[in-house]
């Protein structure tokens, strides 16, 4: 994760994609849990440990930097895009409008993060709203493609 966040540091737009079949493991190399943080809990933690690291330098040489942190996560389920950090968000949440001349979805909600629990914190909520579904391969399989977007700015 490390070279990808650096990249993303460097003003590039960086994507990690899981793909496989169903119980291969995406969801668990993309989250993980507890004991083994997946790809985005570690790249997050990368994240705040920059801001902290600018913000502490900046403020060492008097200036006044303040580095923000937000986060969305938007689904795609039968060729639908839902954001789940609406309100009403689930399968019969809000559906957004995405341009597609741009890289962003339109009228999504951006929740602003402070430290790494923030962001667990909505991950673990979007995780709830997520469409879920049995397969014969396995009993709460998402149906669903979950996009997890940093902003740091």
């Amino acid at each position: 994760a490390e070279p990808l966040v650096q990249s993303c540091l460097d003003g590039f737009n960086v994507c990690m994609f899981a793909y496989g079949q169903t119980g291969s493991g995406k969801t668990h190399t993309m989250i993980g849990d507890s004991e083994n943080q997946g790809l985005i809990p570690r790249s997050v933690q990368l994240f705040f440990d920059t801001k902290a690291s600018i913000e502490k330098k900046c403020k060492a040489q008097e200036q006044d930097v303040n580095i923000d942190i937000g986060v969305e996560l938007l689904e795609i389920y039968n060729e639908e895009v839902r954001d789940l950090l609406s309100p009403n968000a689930g399968s019969n949440g809000k559906l957004l409008k995405v341009d597609l001349n741009s890289h962003e979805a339109v009228g999504n909600c951006l929740v602003s993060a402070t430290c790494k629990q923030d962001v667990d914190n909505v991950l673990q909520l979007a995780q709830s709203r997520r469409c879920v579904k049995a397969t014969k391969s396995n009993a709460e399989s998402s149906r669903s493609h979950l996009l997890f977007t940093i902003h740091f700015k």
